[in-house]
């Protein structure tokens, strides 16, 4: 094992659990990498570790245990005050906190509190306090991450823990270590792995209530349920607790159901025999409660001019309204909310330009918001409708977390509101959505109950429309669409027929190969031929159904980069661990970045790589990528918010559309083949679609119509308190019960 003390002349590369930087020692400057946590340039650190050779870094110290020395001389005194571990205290501070209080000020400051920092010019009470409290943690996370990490536990994930438990992180954490997994840091087999080493016994009341909490949430979120039953809970988690565990130390049935019951006044809520992670129950209420509130807040109204303005409209723009489009608009005016939902080809479109167009001519001041899921939609639905659009997160303030800008207090001005791609909102969201608007507000939800429901909880607009709410459902394909193989396949799916293709026709394709590398291989040939006549990156959407297998995702990037953008001299690269990022590579945003402007699902173009010297004088590669128009600058520290984009999962591209889309069709993908994945995937395609696979695999995805039933309890919550809101009305008018 080696050891060294030394300065950091330059950070290299870090994120929340791993740094690589310049160590100069008093005889040398080397590289250190490991789980190094909160360290900047210029201070001082000891490490201890084993050197490694890396094939294009050189010669490095794995770093295996590692401390922050109290700073002895003034210089590094100063030194460590002005770095970004100590809130509120600059340069000139730091010199001044170092000529008072000398070598020792760090432990002057940790012993005597803010009353060692008064008579200091610019400190005043608040940023003593910041400046006493940042050096006590400092100190006490490096020694509450010294001791975790023993266990397996990350730094970043003890500083999570410490934010929660402060200095009692160690011994609430060591006594309960399934707290990782109420924070949602780890799952429940790492956290168990963790106790074993801790030495919490296999039949510990934290381990069993942890399981059962772990996999209600788990359950939930990977099959889109709100709530499972009871039955199904205990099943599952007995198998989880009691996979390859000795007979003594098996979790009975008995013990699993008092668990449920001493989790059932935090963790669970209990309806007859459905059990709810508390928190989607309480979306779910509070959803049903507000659809219901706005529902009786006000009577449909017709408006006896109504047919006249659509007249004056249809003439006005040349066009002329199918029966059911002219029935959507009018019920615009006449419902508080209403759903408008259809397929390709059906003029939704054209039906929200004419509502809006004619809202702005009846109602010229009132505040219209248009909002959609993601990026990528509300961009779509802005030039569908003529009108600024945003994400739900931006239009209401919404950040992970947080409680949003508008909410059940501060509400959102506006008076009408249009969500699209309704389908894709998920129980919390559109929970949230509901909270910010004044109940007076009129909503206008669009989408196709046909598609996938969203990834997380819930299925709300199918529960929307089951519950009752006003919905035009348009039905008929106008002829211009039914001349689309594209759109004519995509309802042939939808109702659980063959496809037909007419080769003639030059916009639906179907290849027949079986093999998943053969159908790989096709896949990257047939975006090749589409580049060469003369369509971009941009222009090609490779959608599968699975990340995983020769046809998944995760190959077929590899394979369509090296083909669509091979590496070049004159193309810089990144390379990130076992990640690789090249100028002109497509990629995806996976999280939603509010300060940045992209949202998940957002696709783009790296533009640039580079370097540039910041006002440190230290060299920061950066990269940039063009989204759609929106240029988006990367530190190497956040590309774990990007993945290549050639292909992605049929999920990620709702609310989207290319001109060309090509889909592998395979058995190997059985788990994920459904009616309506695959219905979503082939209305992403403007000009033309090509199916790459067999036709077994396409009858079982036509034939397996499952995947779309989910538990839920919101459509019969909204109508059980619509009930109850309407009686209470009834009474009211009379004068009272009786």
């Amino acid at each position: 094992m080696n050891e060294f003390i030394g300065k950091v002349v330059r950070v290299l590369y870090r994120n929340e659990d791993f740094l690589i930087a310049k160590l100069q020692t008093d005889k040398e400057e080397l590289t250190i990498k490991g789980s190094i946590y909160g360290v900047d340039k210029g201070e001082e650190v000891k490490v201890r570790g084993a050197w490694e050779n890396h094939a294009k870094f050189g010669k490095q110290l794995a770093v295996e245990f590692w401390e922050r020395p109290i700073p002895q001389t003034k210089d590094q005194v100063i030194a460590f005050l002005s770095s970004s571990l100590v809130k509120g205290c600059g340069p000139k501070q730091s010199i001044m906190i170092a000529e008072k209080l000398g070598e020792n000020a760090l432990m002057i400051i940790t012993q005597q509190g803010e009353i060692s920092l008064q008579g200091i010019k610019g400190i005043g009470k608040k940023r003593a306090n910041n400046i006493v409290e940042s050096i006590r943690s400092t100190f006490e996370v490096q020694k509450i991450i010294a001791e975790l990490l023993v266990f397996g536990i990350t730094a970043s994930m003890a500083m999570r823990l410490y934010k929660e438990y402060g200095s009692n992180t160690v011994a609430i954490v060591t006594k309960n270590p399934y707290k990782l997994t109420e924070l949602n840091l780890i799952g429940f087999l790492k956290a168990d792995e963790i106790a074993q080493k801790m030495g919490i016994s296999p039949l510990s009341g934290y381990r069993i209530d942890a399981c059962v909490n772990y996999v209600l949430k788990e359950k939930c979120f990977t099959s889109g349920h709100c709530y499972i039953t009871e039955e199904s809970l205990l099943a599952e988690a007995a198998r989880s607790l009691n996979h390859n565990t000795l007979d003594e130390n098996k979790v009975s049935m008995d013990e699993l159901t008092q668990s449920i019951y001493r989790l059932e006044e935090k963790h669970i809520v209990i309806e007859d025999n459905f059990v709810y992670p508390k928190f989607l129950f309480t979306y779910e209420d509070r959803l049903a409660r507000k659809l219901s509130e706005m529902r009786g807040s006000r009577d449909g109204v017709a408006l006896p001019s109504l047919d006249k303005q659509i007249l004056k409209y249809q003439k006005k723009r040349g066009i002329i309204l199918a029966e059911k489009q002219r029935e959507a608009v009018r019920r615009l005016f006449e419902e508080q909310m209403l759903i408008l939902t259809g397929g390709p080809g059906t003029g939704k479109t054209t039906v929200i330009r004419a509502m809006l167009d004619m809202y702005k001519e009846m109602h010229p001041e009132d505040i219209i918001c248009l909002a959609a899921p993601t990026g990528k939609a509300s961009r779509q639905l802005s030039e569908v409708a003529g009108h600024d659009a945003s994400t739900i997160h931006r239009l209401i303030g919404y950040q992970q977390g947080e409680i949003p800008t508008y909410n059940w207090q501060d509400k959102l001005p506006c008076d009408l509101l249009v969500v699209d791609e309704m389908s894709m909102v998920d129980v919390q969201l559109a929970s949230l959505l509901l909270d910010a608007l004044e109940r007076d507000t009129k909503i206008l939800f669009v989408g196709d109950r046909d598609q996938l429901p969203s990834v997380s909880p819930g299925n709300v607009l199918s529960d929307l429309i089951q519950s009752g709410l006003p919905t035009v459902a348009l039905t008929e394909v106008f002829r211009q669409a039914q001349e689309s193989q594209i759109i004519s396949n995509a309802h042939r799916v939808n109702q659980g027929k063959s496809l037909l293709i007419d080769g003639d026709k030059g916009d639906f394709y179907f290849i027949n190969q079986e093999d998943p590398k053969g159908i790989a291989a096709l896949i990257v040939k047939s975006a090749l031929r589409f580049q060469e006549l003369g369509y971009s990156i941009s222009d090609i959407l490779i959608l599968s159904p699975m990340k995983k297998g020769p046809a998944g995702t995760l190959a077929l990037n590899k394979q369509l980069r090296d083909a669509l953008n091979p590496a070049e001299s004159t193309k810089n690269e990144w390379e990130i661990g076992k990640r690789l990022f090249r100028l002109g590579d497509k990629v995806i945003q996976i999280k939603n970045n509010q300060s940045k402007g992209v949202f998940n699902g957002d696709i783009g173009v790296i533009t640039n790589i580079s370097k540039e010297v910041n006002k440190d004088n230290e060299i920061v590669e950066k990269m940039t990528c063009d989204f759609m128009g929106v240029k988006v600058s990367y530190e190497k520290s956040e590309t774990n918010e990007l993945e290549l984009g050639y292909a992605i999962t049929i999920h990620k591209s709702q609310g989207g559309e290319a001109p060309i889309v090509i889909i592998p069709a395979t058995t190997s993908h059985y788990v994920m083949l459904a009616r309506n994945l695959m219905y979503t995937g082939m209305t992403r395609a403007k000009e033309r679609i090509v199916l790459i696979g067999t036709q077994k695999a396409m009858e079982i995805a036509i034939g397996n119509n499952k995947l779309t039933e989910r538990n839920s309890g919101l459509s019969d919550r909204i109508t059980s308190y619509t009930e109850y809101n309407n009686r209470f009305s009834r009474e009211d008018a009379s004068g009272g019960r009786g």
